[in-house]
């Protein structure tokens, strides 16, 4: 599936395309891969790379870390997007750059990718105009949120 100059490229066991892309990193410097999984009749965002444990992606689901090893990885230019701080919710469309959707809850709702500055590194996750609090994200064994996060945008 293509989205504008963006195309997800299907993975697993902690494969990673060779024109994936990387907007996150652990503290000790690995990079981390945007990246999505189907998960509860839902496609959520969240980050792949080869050290990830038990296949390769995380995200978050009620309040734990989700691993999987079939995932999606987001590939190509990512000079055509640019990282908008947000605090909160994801605001409704309509006004400024248009926001790269991730992927959905189980109900559609949609959500976005995003990323977050924590403890010495920058998480990747999702936000979504429902997700009061801001990022879902892991780290360790949990699934977190944080107000103040950046979502990706079209520019």
């Amino acid at each position: 599936m293509v989205t504008k100059s963006f195309e997800w490229v299907k993975s697993s066991n902690g494969a990673i395309p060779s024109n994936a892309i990387a907007q996150g990193v652990e503290r000790d410097g690995r990079p981390l891969y945007i990246a999505r999984a189907f998960f509860k009749g839902g496609l959520h965002p969240g980050k792949a790379a080869p050290h990830l444990a038990n296949g390769g992606f995380a995200t978050g689901y009620a309040g734990h870390t989700v691993e999987l090893n079939e995932y999606f990885v987001l590939c190509g230019n990512i000079n055509s997007a640019q990282w908008i701080a947000e605090k909160g919710a994801v605001p409704k469309q309509g006004h400024g750059p248009a926001l790269v959707e991730g992927g959905h809850e189980a109900d559609g709702q949609p959500l976005y990718i995003a990323k977050v500055n924590f403890n010495n590194s920058q998480q990747l996750g999702k936000a979504g105009h429902h997700l009061s609090h801001g990022i879902n994200f892991t780290y360790g064994d949990n699934e977190r949120s944080q107000g103040d996060y950046m979502v990706l945008a079209y520019q």
